[in-house]
């Protein structure tokens, strides 16, 4: 079992990130107007596929942890891991509420409020995931 859990954490890591791609995509056409709006089937299945593996991510990564767990939260580059990790849980919370704003109204419509929310969000998850890939290769490479 044990020896299942990386190469399922790693593969979801990587079905996780393509669909990362193609929702960072509609997103940037979105923005340069090039979609007026986003469909909201599409936008649900990438932002639950996304949901499903960041969960499946933690429950393997948990898993493989805790036997050295005393090790690894002495660790600093793993904590820095976990701060990234713990960042693109509570952004994948936000984004569930800002996903509607890019189903409902055109990018050129918002108010620049609503502008703002949507790009910090997009940093976060850039910023997040590509945070805590570096880091857990730099700290487990």
């Amino acid at each position: 079992m044990e020896s299942l859990l990386l190469p399922i954490h790693l593969g979801t890591l990587a079905l996780t990130a393509v669909t990362i791609l193609i929702a960072d995509h509609d997103a940037f056409l979105y923005v340069r107007g090039k979609k007026e709006t986003l469909p909201r089937q599409k936008v649900k299945i990438l932002h639950y596929t996304v949901w499903a593996g960041l969960i499946l991510m933690i429950t393997t990564g948990a898993i493989m942890a805790y036997p050295a767990r005393e090790f690894l939260f002495s660790n600093p580059g793993f904590l820095i891991k976990m701060f990234f990790v713990g960042l693109l849980f509570v952004n994948a919370i936000v984004i569930h509420f800002l996903s509607d704003i890019a189903i409902e109204k055109p990018f050129v419509t918002l108010t620049s409020k609503e502008k703002l929310f949507l790009m910090l969000s997009g940093a976060v998850s850039t910023v997040g995931w590509l945070g805590a890939a570096i880091t857990a290769f730099v700290v487990f490479g």
